[in-house]
């Protein structure tokens, strides 16, 4: 388990689409690539794929006893189904050296079972690739209870050797990525039941959030019958917050499972997601008007732009709410709508939802260095339609934007405060650090910052209010914060302090 990257013999059984990604990362690397596989076809493709990579030589084809001889790294790739793997893993067993390290390509299995199967469970890690292995850079390295430090410590070395970044966990349900990622899918697909189209939730998570493809037309590519099942799982061993969407079942027995189906989420004969993206998003135009903007969150409104004025002469006001709107921001906008003016509140709190007077605008900002993206609330349903002063704010600070139903956190405080909450989930039992759970979306996910990195930005607290809103609205606890949570937004207003010498406490 010492060997280095020009000596390093590693094993590769099963040649799916994984399978030879990840014996082209290895042989890529110059290790020694033996690769075992019953279907030909499989083989020819590996071989077509390692050509057109410039590579010839680097992996030969054995059977598993002959493959297995003088082997540091076996990685079994075959499907992910667990009595296969146990299965194969108990004939490793039957030929491996006392020093092979054992890996298992698994998306959500458990390490501790497969360790079992194989005998010698210090030795058998789980190595999360992600698809395609040639491409994506990030390996999750799951250790099992009784996987040695040792054999963590070789594999971990192993995967960074082939240019890959490893991110450590222990042997969990889903893993890092997938089991944070779950309530965030989980968030977009009841926003498409609740009346927000698929286009609208993916928009807002690429322009919002930073995300490079959207929720729901990632889930289209993956398959939902795979994503079916997999909720299926976590839903069993982690319980009801995690349970399936009912919409996802439905399209899986109707036959539509995503883009390779031609229908899931969106339907690929009548709109790309792209079309339907731009479809939705607005583009305020027209001549810029003086604003004031008032309320306890105003410096959001700092960057974008507007000409400020004085609210006691302005004809157009916005209220900024904090993460959570108050009884005193509710007399106030009360009190501001009482005038002849153009009012409109900035707030994702579903307070508004009942709270909001009539005439009286409600949007939802979001401020980067370069531009101003807006949710606008338009429901007709809630009767919360876009103002006048609504199309004026718009304009004043030259915002692209998007309709998106009343609905407490509107779409993009929902999407990111649930997926931060589980991460910080993560944390609090143990799974991940902090700095592997933010590597582990950045790399995964193509997310442009980590949760933690969020939440140091924003602060917990803002994040525990948002989701306590959310959690009153819905009345559903899958909003409620964790405790580690709870403990971080608690210490956000409170100043920092030493801690007491046991000298000093009398």
């Amino acid at each position: 388990m010492t060997a280095g990257k020009s000596d390093l013999k590693v094993v590769v059984v099963g040649l799916g689409t994984m399978g030879r990604g990840i014996a082209q990362v290895f042989a890529e690397a110059d290790a020694d690539v033996a690769v075992v596989e019953t279907m030909d076809a499989n083989m020819d493709l590996l071989q077509q794929e390692l050509q057109a990579s410039g590579l010839r030589t680097h992996v030969v084809r054995a059977s598993l006893a002959e493959a297995l001889i003088d082997a540091d790294l076996v990685i079994e790739a075959i499907d992910e189904n667990m009595e296969s793997k146990q299965a194969l893993l108990t004939q490793i067993s039957a030929h491996g050296t006392p020093s092979l390290v054992v890996a298992s390509n698994t998306s959500s299995l458990s390490i501790a079972e497969l360790g079992r199967a194989y005998g010698h469970p210090s030795q058998v890690v789980g190595l999360h690739f992600f698809n395609p292995p040639v491409r994506m850079p990030l390996v999750e390295v799951v250790r099992g209870p009784q996987t040695s430090a040792k054999t963590l410590d070789a594999v971990t070395t192993w995967i960074q050797q082939a240019g890959k970044h490893a991110v450590q966990c222990t042997d969990s349900t889903n893993f890092i990525v997938n089991r944070i990622c779950r309530p965030f899918y989980y968030e977009a697909q009841l926003l498409l039941t609740q009346g927000a189209e698929p286009g609208a939730i993916d928009l807002v998570a690429r322009r919002c959030l930073g995300h490079r493809v959207g929720p729901l037309e990632t889930l289209d590519h993956s398959g939902l019958h795979t994503h079916l099942r997999s909720s299926e799982t976590a839903e069993r061993e982690l319980g009801d917050r995690y349970r399936p969407i009912p919409v996802v079942r439905r399209l899986v027995r109707a036959g539509f499972t995503g883009k390779q189906a031609g229908r899931g989420f969106y339907d690929y004969a009548v709109e790309q997601p792209r079309a339907a993206r731009e479809r939705l998003l607005q583009h305020a135009v027209g001549s810029r008007r003086p604003l004031a903007v008032v309320g306890p969150a105003s410096t959001r409104y700092a960057g974008t732009g507007y000409a400020p004025v004085d609210p006691d002469i302005a004809d157009l006001i916005v209220y900024v709410c904090g993460a959570r709107s108050t009884d005193d921001d509710v007399r106030a906008v009360r009190s501001l709508s009482a005038s002849p003016i153009d009012l409109v509140v900035d707030s994702a709190d579903g307070r508004w939802l009942h709270d909001l007077p009539a005439g009286v605008g409600w949007v939802h900002a979001h401020v980067d260095d370069s531009s101003v993206f807006v949710e606008v609330v338009d429901d007709a349903l809630a009767a919360v339609p876009i103002t006048t002063g609504t199309h004026a704010l718009l304009e004043a600070v030259g915002a692209d934007w998007i309709r998106v139903p009343a609905l407490p956190g509107l779409i993009a405080e929902r999407l990111q405060h649930i997926l931060v909450n589980e991460a910080v989930t993560l944390v609090e039992e143990g799974v991940a650090a902090e700095s592997d759970v933010d590597l582990a979306l950045k790399l995964g996910m193509n997310h442009s910052r980590g949760a933690f990195e969020y939440l140091a930005d924003t602060g917990a607290s803002a994040v525990v209010a948002s989701l306590v809103s959310m959690q009153e609205g819905f009345g559903d606890t899958r909003y409620r914060p964790v405790a580690r949570l709870l403990r971080l937004g608690a210490s956000d207003s409170r100043p920092a302090q030493s801690a007491l010498s046991p000298t000093s406490i009398r």
